[in-house]
């Protein structure tokens, strides 16, 4: 901090300009935001933020979701990059500096890191990504006055008013919703959850299976696994036990199973296609196995996969200039489509760095309060970043993917004010 000029800039100022230069100029990610006449003009005063600010990231780097994970540090990097040419081009006496750690898709690990973070003076946090990372950590984040901003964690037992969480995805509520919708749409009847037993998992399941339930589906205990494991040869054994119940009972087009796990999906479908009747019915996943290339560039993944019509959802972000942009720098960046949560990952940090500039202020509390009208003004790479009252996104539609013809394929989309399901 210095004492002098403050930059005086307020919430409206700040979203002129962020519409000129992302939404009429789309300028090149690689290009600081341009001047303009219309620009709002802004007075340097010393009073305020200067020099280096730093704000930490925890994302798995390493682990299950380590591919997720590799993604979103682009995004989040890139956040970083283009807002400080924002802040350079309205003269602003400070850049943001992104402190990254690994919390290695492991609870414990996660609450080392972000300990560290804290003992190092950075209070405030991009991420972590996992809702089990979440559950772990939360308990310290609220008792040391930390601030978190998750780009991907949506369990509903997180969804908690006043913490110290945000999260810029509904929570999985409404991911329920949308797979008990798309598996009714498909036709299916009895239905078998497949889980990974934590956090996540849990709640995931009990949403979807409430959903279909709900719609006139039936839905067996299923099978819910330990992530840990190392082979899923017993998982999948009794699980081709259970489908050749119910398709003797339904017919293999009414028998459906929803997957819901990480990158393990990869050695789970090469344990199930050791069981024939495995691939002769449908299989159902959810955001977090949408554009796992594993299942693609793997060949017994790709047949496997092929064979059931592997169909996903996934939180739609709205197409706009900033998401074309961000979509594209990434994509050549990571040479290949990245999943849609780099663009929640880049808004993360812009949203942070925008309650600061407005406040003027690094003080947790302080950046805690600002954030939701931020992102209630602020529309950046997913399109509106409107929070509920427990922090998480409030927009809730979802894409429908699908692995065809040896590649995932957008297939169409989940619109959540119509509880509608149409295809391309």
């Amino acid at each position: 901090m210095s004492s002098g000029k403050k930059i005086g800039i307020g919430i409206v100022g700040i979203l002129i300009v962020i519409s000129i230069v992302y939404g009429v100029l789309g300028t090149d990610s690689g290009n600081a935001p341009s001047d303009t006449t219309e620009q709002t003009s802004v007075d340097v005063d010393t009073v305020g933020l200067s020099g280096e600010v730093t704000i930490g990231l925890i994302l798995p780097l390493t682990g299950d979701l380590a591919t997720h994970g590799e993604e979103n540090w682009e995004g989040s990097k890139l956040g970083v990059v283009d807002f400080n040419k924002h802040l350079e081009e309205i003269g602003a006496p400070w850049h943001l500096k992104m402190v990254s750690e690994d919390s290695a898709t492991n609870p414990v690990i996660a609450l080392e890191k972000l300990s560290s973070l804290n003992a190092k003076g950075i209070g405030i946090v991009v991420g972590p990504e996992t809702s089990s990372n979440i559950r772990n950590i939360k308990g310290y984040s609220d008792s040391n006055n930390m601030l978190l901003v998750s780009c991907c964690s949506s369990a509903p037992a997180l969804a908690i008013p006043n913490d110290s969480v945000f999260r810029l995805v509904p929570d999985d509520s409404n991911q329920g919703t949308a797979l008990g919708k798309l598996i009714q749409h498909e036709e299916i009847q009895m239905l078998i959850p497949v889980w990974r037993g934590d956090t996540w998992g849990d709640g995931l399941k009990e949403a979807t299976a409430n959903s279909f339930t709900k719609r006139g589906g039936q839905v067996d205990e299923g099978i819910r696994y330990n992530p840990e494991s190392p082979e899923f040869s017993a998982s999948t054994s009794l699980l081709a036990k259970k489908v050749q119940e119910y398709v003797d009972e339904y017919g293999e087009d009414k028998v459906g199973i929803l997957f819901l796990g990480f990158a393990e999906i990869l050695q789970f479908t090469q344990s199930a296609s050791e069981h024939e009747i495995l691939d002769k019915v449908r299989w159902f996943g959810p955001g977090a196995n949408t554009k796992e290339h594993k299942l693609i560039d793997d060949p017994i993944g790709l047949e496997f996969s092929t064979n059931v019509q592997f169909t996903t959802v996934q939180v739609a972000a709205s197409k706009n200039p900033t998401y074309e942009r961000v979509q594209a720098h990434l994509t050549e960046t990571l040479g290949k489509t990245p999943n849609t949560f780099v663009h929640s990952s880049y808004d993360a940090v812009w949203i942070i760095g925008l309650a600061m500039l407005e406040t003027q202020s690094t003080d947790v509390s302080t950046i805690k309060s600002k954030i939701p009208e931020i992102a209630e003004n602020y529309s950046g790479a997913i399109g509106s970043t409107k929070l509920n009252a427990a922090g998480d996104l409030a927009q809730a539609n979802y894409e429908i993917w699908g692995i065809r013809g040896g590649e995932w394929i957008l297939l169409g989309q989940y619109t959540q004010s119509e509880d509608s399901i149409s295809f391309n």
